[in-house]
């Protein structure tokens, strides 16, 4: 799939309004109590591994080379949330916490690189609105992601790990500087709540299509 320069606008913002929201719950409540040899970081380092990639090789500045990489980070969202699923069903709280925290950081990044691609998007496209508040929403799930990491919850096995995957660490402040960019202001992540993140959703403009 590619966009032309006419369809562009409606054809991103429908992507973007299907990404946004792939990887929520990366937090939730573990249901078997057993030790599983599938409970590893396999597929967490192998997305880790995509996503640093494509941070190492930024695509072509071109509607074709963005679009490709537009769908290869939703494909990476989507494959952490079926992971992610997968551990929460087979997973003790212990062994959950800490591959669930390394996704959080691949979403986090993934979400990043999405927001980049946003802004060089709607800027050619001389959608300055929409490059903005696109890119803010996908920063805020970045951001929401990573807040998930640091939050606590009930039962205990609720509870992520205690110090963050250091991917979180190293994600951080690549969500911090894009948002800067952008004029998107992130709260603590205490007050990283889904009604903010939900907030900034609800605040894309879309870019004007053109008159027929």
């Amino acid at each position: 799939m590619s966009w032309g320069r006419v369809a562009a606008p409606v054809l991103l913002v429908a992507m973007l309004c299907a990404s946004i929201g792939q990887a929520r719950g990366v937090v939730g409540q573990t249901l078997v109590a057993a030790a599983n040899p599938r409970c590893n970081h396999d597929v967490a380092g192998m997305l880790e591994r995509r996503v640093r990639g494509y941070d190492r090789h930024p695509p072509a500045q071109n509607a074709d080379a963005l679009s490709r990489r537009y769908l290869q980070l939703n494909s990476i969202l989507q494959q952490a949330q079926v992971e992610h699923d997968i551990l929460h069903e087979l997973c003790t709280g212990a062994e959950f916490a800490a591959p669930a925290d390394q996704l959080a950081g691949v979403v986090a990044w993934a979400y990043a690189l999405e927001a980049d691609i946003t802004v060089q998007h709607f800027t050619a496209l001389k959608c300055p609105q929409t490059a903005t508040t696109a890119a803010q929403a996908l920063l805020a799930d970045a951001w929401y992601a990573l807040a998930t990491t640091y939050a606590t919850g009930t039962p205990p096995a609720e509870a992520p790990s205690p110090t963050p995957a250091p991917l979180v660490a190293e994600v951080t402040p690549k969500v911090k500087s894009r948002a800067g960019a952008v004029g998107l202001e992130l709260p603590a992540f205490a007050d990283a709540t889904e009604y903010w993140r939900d907030t900034m959703d609800g605040k894309v403009v879309l870019c004007p299509t053109a008159a027929p």
